[in-house]
């Protein structure tokens, strides 16, 4: 399977001088086509913004994001494969729909952007019903404004707004973490059929661990900007290598196997300096050698975290 996004040694930074904030440092990340790639962590963690870079709606600072080989950035300009080809579908469907639009000027605005004769070509009413369908909506609903749905049915008109320009790569934020559980299981089960019938690659973007597990095939966990494990998602589960993913998992005891240990964050210590491992302040298991920041390891083909202690096992 070849890769279709591939980030690398990417930084991305907002503000200036003393204010300058670090959002994702040297993230280093490959999706392979035709994959529902998780990406988790806590809030602010780097998560959406790495997102939005494959978007468009944020550039790095530095590093290179290329889209099957071909720059996605270049001098600060995004580049596109073909308008329409990465879309996204965010977090919270109340606010990302327009309120003065109706369901159908929603889904067909995407379609500005392409070329003249292609958006004729996907704009017909057939093809919009045919669409409005497939997401679990009616014809009759093409009239109506927003306000009118439920949070479950306003993220069905997100999902076919993301899909009408035939993307082959769609980055979804959240999507269902503004939903009640019910919708939430039956937006998730959409959205795998819809992977299924379009051969989509996804980004998925989650704090929910039960939910990356139920999507996805393979995970990179964040913290602090930093990727700090990467790796198949049902054995990670079931042996985390990361202390930090450790935590995660054991905090949630109905999602994960018997064997991951349960645990904690540590007392938090002084930071360990410029050099330090990111996690040092918060690792129960940090030591003297975490004062230099581990180089990122793989546990076995496909699987790699940056540990000193990788399975709390030493490995310096």
């Amino acid at each position: 399977m070849d890769d279709m996004i591939r980030l690398q040694q990417v930084h991305k930074q907002f503000g200036k001088g003393k204010q300058l904030v670090t959002a994702v440092k040297e993230a280093d990340l490959a999706i392979r086509r035709g994959e529902a790639f998780g990406l988790v962590g806590e809030s602010g963690s780097g998560k959406s913004t790495i997102g939005k870079m494959l978007i468009g709606l944020e550039s790095p600072t530095a590093g290179a994001i290329t889209y099957l080989d071909r720059p996605l950035w270049d001098k600060g300009q995004y580049r596109s494969p073909r308008p329409g080809e990465i879309q996204i579908v965010f977090q919270d469907p109340q606010s990302s729909l327009d309120p003065r639009m109706t369901v159908k000027d929603i889904i067909v605005e995407p379609l500005h952007a392409l070329p003249s004769a292609e958006r004729k070509e996907k704009g017909t009413q057939a093809r919009l019903v045919s669409l409005l369908r497939r997401v679990g909506l009616k014809e009759e609903h093409l009239s109506r404004h927003p306000h009118e749905f439920s949070g479950g049915q306003r993220q069905r008109i997100a999902i076919a707004r993301a899909l009408i320009t035939d993307p082959s790569f769609l980055v979804l934020d959240e999507p269902t973490s503004a939903l009640d559980v019910s919708v939430q299981a039956q937006v998730l089960n959409l959205l795998k059929e819809l992977q299924k019938e379009r051969n989509l690659t996804y980004l998925f973007i989650s704090h929910n661990m039960a939910v990356i597990r139920y999507m996805c095939d393979r995970v990179a966990v964040m913290y602090k900007g930093h990727i700090v494990e990467v790796g198949p998602a049902r054995p990670m589960f079931r042996e985390p290598d990361h202390p930090y993913t450790r935590i995660l998992l054991s905090s949630l005891p109905s999602v994960y196997e018997p064997s991951v240990p349960a645990g904690g964050f540590a007392e938090p210590a002084a930071d360990g300096g410029a050099n330090a491992c990111s996690f040092y302040s918060r690792c129960p298991s940090r030591q003297n050698a975490c004062l230099q920041a581990p180089a990122f390891a793989e546990k076995e083909t496909g699987w790699s975290s940056a540990c000193h202690f990788r399975g709390g096992r030493a490995h310096v």
